[in-house]
């Protein structure tokens, strides 16, 4: 089975660098999220108080949302649509960009959390995936995955990746495996961040690094996650699910 699996990699890799790949695109994902699937994956919670939540939100569990990935040979940008409003929540802009400058090997995300504004300033920093050997189609292409636990958030992420296209790029901060990720699952189905179609352009296009707003914190990816951290442990501390207040 091994190595039926190995000669499929290779044959697809030896097909990836024979066909003439457009380095300049867009691909359109879809952001699922699944509020009751979050709230049992939050293990620091007791019982009860999941069911409580569970209860609280059954009727109203799940809801999409669309976000897009622009890419050329020097840069990608990763950010939701703007009329991306939850159900029920407030019509106000919901600041995430993430930006990557590969040429540099530097990231300039701007991300509001926590009723602060962060721009993440920083050399590029990726998980450290275990290849698995699965495979299904995601936007018309043959895909693997890989597996990251997030330490910090206490998520299992799957990752699916293109085995015909070598390049690394991905939806949110996700990046670093030896293909474009096309599907992102979170918990079992928590979130989905799944590629629904991807286009390419003739021309590179032009990536412009994101604006933002004067009064914000310039941070580096260390200090930024010891915000997230120093959070999650007051939500431990008062037994509530910190995706309340910080992105999942």
């Amino acid at each position: 089975m091994k190595k039926a699996l190995s000669v499929l990699i290779i044959a697809i890799s030896f097909v990836s660098t024979c066909f003439s790949q457009t380095t300049s695109g867009k691909i359109n994902y879809k952001v699922s999220h699944n509020w009751v699937k979050k709230i049992v994956a939050v293990d620091y919670m007791s019982k009860s108080t999941r069911e409580k939540y569970e209860y609280m939100w059954g009727q109203t569990d799940e809801y999409d949302h669309k976000s897009t990935l622009v890419f050329n040979t020097k840069a990608y940008r990763y950010e939701e649509q703007d009329d991306n409003v939850h159900p029920g929540w407030s019509s106000r802009t919901v600041e995430y960009i993430i930006y990557r400058d590969r040429e540099n090997n530097k990231s300039y995300d701007v991300i509001r959390t926590l009723n602060d504004l962060y721009v993440i300033d920083d050399t590029i920093v990726s998980q450290k995936w275990k290849i698995l050997n699965d495979m299904k189609e995601v936007a018309g292409r043959i895909c693997m995955n890989a597996y990251w636990y997030d330490s910090i958030k206490m998520n299992e992420v799957v990752a699916w990746f293109a085995l015909d296209w070598n390049e690394k790029l991905g939806p949110e901060d996700y990046l670093g495996l030896p293909g474009v990720i096309l599907e992102i699952d979170i918990n079992n189905g928590a979130k989905k961040i799944t590629a629904e179609s991807i286009e390419f352009f003739n021309d590179e296009q032009i990536i412009e690094k994101p604006e933002h707003k004067k009064r914000h914190k310039n941070v580096s990816y260390a200090e930024y996650s010891k915000v997230i951290t120093d959070y999650i442990k007051e939500c431990k501390q008062e037994e509530r699910p910190y995706f309340w207040g910080i992105r999942y």
